[in-house]
């Protein structure tokens, strides 16, 4: 049910008003923003349980490493298309456009090789950048957080999309640092809570059965937390491109 009272604008905001526009969104749709994440978050992590599983019973370092590997391969092509949907949603829906599941994952469909390819880009540039004392890949990953937005909203090729976030991004780099800070750690802490929670509900298990309990509640913990933190970025991401541009478009 969307709040037709106080509908959520775009325009430029402040972070404690972009962390209670994500709230209020997220509040009056939930059950579109937690299938989108779902349709990626419950395949990965059942491969993820797959995998560790694998790696506990693997006799050498080589196989191991080979079956983390199959992990995250998956988890980088797959994760992405829930963030990308999303902010489809978040910026169809700042539009006032008309806003489901089908419809925000339509753009990822079209343009999903240019999406995965940018991300390829980005993650391959910031972890080169990690392994060159670390600061060149914090500065790469807010420089290019916005790439995926900049695919499906905006129809960018590859390299156009990396070029629009550096755009968007250039000029705030520490602007957009802080709020992406506070955004995570605002998530970070709604986890940390329910996954004591659900540590709490489930000690009187042992075994298998306590590691499969609490496996399954991670997975529902992240399928609740991650849209807001998913919509809270789609929204720093409408911010930046109002400040730069001045108004705020879905490419046809």
């Amino acid at each position: 049910m969307s709040d037709d009272t106080h509908p959520v604008q775009p325009g430029p905001t402040s972070i404690g008003e972009l962390l209670s526009n994500a709230f209020r969104m997220y509040r009056n749709e939930p059950m579109m923003f937690i299938l989108l994440t779902a349709i990626t978050v419950i395949p990965v992590g059942i491969i993820s349980a797959f995998a560790s599983n694998a790696v506990s019973d693997a006799e050498t370092t080589g196989r191991a490493a080979a079956i983390l590997l199959t992990a995250v391969v998956p988890a980088v092509l797959l994760l992405p298309i829930s963030g990308a949907a999303i902010s489809v949603a978040t910026v169809r829906r700042l539009l006032g456009d008309p806003v489901g599941a089908g419809a925000s994952l339509e753009p990822v469909g079209a343009h999903f090789w240019n999406l995965i390819g940018a991300l390829v880009l980005a993650t391959l540039g910031v972890t080169v950048g990690m392994f060159a004392l670390i600061i060149p890949g914090i500065f790469l990953a807010i420089f290019w957080l916005f790439a995926s937005q900049a695919v499906v909203v905006e129809g960018k090729g590859v390299r156009d999309a990396l070029r629009r976030s550096g755009e968007i991004v250039r000029g705030s780099w520490w602007t957009v640092f802080l709020a992406y800070l506070v955004i995570s750690i605002v998530a970070a802490v709604a986890r940390f809570v329910l996954e004591l929670i659900g540590g709490a509900i489930f000690l009187a298990l042992d075994g298998t059965a306590r590691t499969t309990a609490v496996g399954i509640w991670s997975t529902l913990v992240l399928l609740v937390v991650e849209p807001f933190l998913l919509i809270a970025v789609a929204l720093l991401y409408a911010d930046r491109v109002v400040r730069t541009d001045g108004r705020l478009e879905m490419a046809g």
